[in-house]
């Protein structure tokens, strides 16, 4: 009997083992996919744009290109979701005084940790990494960044909060728990942010954009923690709005 009892007891191990294995693969295909295809989506655009007869400006690149990469990760989390469920939170409402609280909160956690990894990755020398919106920036930093900062608010950051948060962290948390899922989808989230600076024309190699990287990731995990506590989309949605459109308006600054 105590043998049949432990035989069931492996199968049920290698069997939650095997979904974990799973789940976690399932995880790093939907950032890949997501990633990679957002790239290509871009390259493919710049590309086009030339044999269409409408030049080579990388701020058109940029605008268009980078748009439909963002609409390319809202179509990667939908069509999972069809494929597999996952519980999201989305809590579509009129933002509380407690929402108050955990976004002015969350934005200055990610505050604090991106001056800090700034410190941190200033102190190697080499602290400049350019992205594509910086690269595209160059052409008409007015209207880059003025069109940018409504699609960050509008699109962007509800988006990427959809996928990252919603999606993926919600499927991770099925099989691992609050803090492995909010660690994985944070890593993942910074590295995703890597073709930008690839199309930026940074050195992907250079501490940078690497410094760049973790400070991203670092945002992630602060954003994914919020949603683990206020269980709302909304409210990690509108902390990123505020963080990207705070950078855009530093870098606007910087060309002015």
């Amino acid at each position: 009997m105590a043998s049949i009892t432990k035989n069931r007891q492996r199968k049920t191990e290698t069997s939650a083992g095997r979904r974990s294995a799973r789940t976690f693969l399932t995880a790093v295909a939907l950032l890949t996919v997501s990633s990679f295809g957002g790239l290509l989506i871009i390259e493919g655009f710049s590309r086009l744009q030339v044999r269409l007869g409408l030049g080579d400006s990388f701020a058109l690149t940029f605008l268009v290109g980078g748009g439909l990469a963002t609409l390319w990760f809202a179509f990667v989390g939908v069509a999972y979701l069809r494929f597999r469920p996952v519980t999201i939170h989305y809590d579509l409402r009129w933002p509380t005084i407690r929402d108050g609280g955990w976004i002015l909160g969350g934005l200055a956690a990610i505050i604090t940790a991106s001056l800090l990894t700034e410190i941190v990755v200033s102190q190697f020398g080499s602290g400049s990494a350019t992205n594509i919106s910086s690269a595209a920036a160059v052409e008409n930093p007015v209207l880059i960044y003025s069109v940018f900062l409504i699609g960050n608010l509008l699109l962007i950051a509800p988006i990427e909060e959809f996928l990252f948060r919603g999606v993926i962290q919600g499927r991770l948390r099925e099989s691992y728990g609050t803090i492995a899922a909010v660690t994985i989808t944070s890593v993942g989230f910074g590295l995703t942010h890597i073709p930008s600076y690839w199309f930026g024309g940074s050195d992907l190699l250079s501490i940078g954009v690497w410094g760049a990287v973790v400070s991203i990731a670092a945002t992630g995990f602060i954003l994914g923690y919020v949603y683990e506590q206020t269980n709302s989309l909304l409210t990690v949605s509108i902390i990123h709005g505020l963080v990207n459109t705070i950078g855009i308006g530093l870098a606007l600054l910087a060309f002015l």
